[in-house]
């Protein structure tokens, strides 16, 4: 192929195609320079992601997202695998990565919080932008963060211990679920990228997101 990386956008997603024969190191280097390029056009959506052309470990792969983060303004929701159909794949991802999480009665919230604000919520929450580090989000029942989550959080505050929190970036100052506090770096970790946080066993366990993590949390 005559470039190294080219971009495919769509309403939904990003479809990458990747030269399958140059060196990985510079594979990265030409990733980093057409996202950095492309940072205007792409702008700061949330997208999933598939990649094509090449085939990648999952130490590749992750190497690749964190390029395209530090060279864009884009959040990654999901990696995608290879579909006939992409963009309704794209769009239906995006849907699922929500709906899976089964927030009742929740209700969104478009923009970010900056520090000293707090915003409060009688019903589950899903905010469509970043908390920043200073802001408080504080909800009955669950919330979403579409976005990065450096601030405070605090769910299920009317006692609900099946209040969970998800971010596409967790990074939190504080987080709570009902009378359980706990931080990202309680653990020793720095903070996660997508992951989700829920009560158990008298704490808070802060999980990378997957399908099985869902499937243990009971969600009121």
């Amino acid at each position: 192929m005559t470039q190294p990386v080219v971009i495919k956008a769509n309403n939904f997603g990003i479809l990458v195609v990747l030269d399958g024969e140059i060196p990985f190191n510079e594979l990265i280097t030409a990733v980093k320079a057409k996202f950095s390029e492309s940072r205007k056009f792409l702008g700061s959506a949330e997208m999933a992601l598939g990649f094509e052309g090449r085939d990648l470990s999952i130490e590749e792969e992750s190497m690749i997202i964190s390029a395209i983060s530090e060279s864009s303004d884009l959040k990654i929701m999901c990696v995608l695998d290879k579909d006939e159909e992409r963009e309704k794949s794209f769009k239906k991802a995006i849907e699922d990565k929500v709906s899976s999480l089964d927030i009742k009665n929740a209700i969104f919230y478009k923009g970010s919080l900056r520090s000293g604000q707090v915003a409060e919520f009688e019903t589950g929450v899903i905010v469509m932008g970043d908390i920043n580090p200073g802001a408080n989000i504080v909800s009955k029942g669950s919330i979403v963060v579409l976005g990065s989550l450096k601030g405070t959080a605090v769910a299920g505050q009317s006692g609900n211990e099946n209040a969970f929190i998800f971010a596409l970036d967790m990074k939190p100052m504080q987080l709570r679920i009902a009378d359980y506090v706990g931080r990202a770096g309680d653990d020793g970790d720095e903070g996660l990228k997508t992951a989700i946080a829920y009560a158990q066993d008298g704490g808070i366990y802060i999980d990378s997101y997957n399908k099985n993590v869902l499937a243990n949390i009971k969600i009121d």
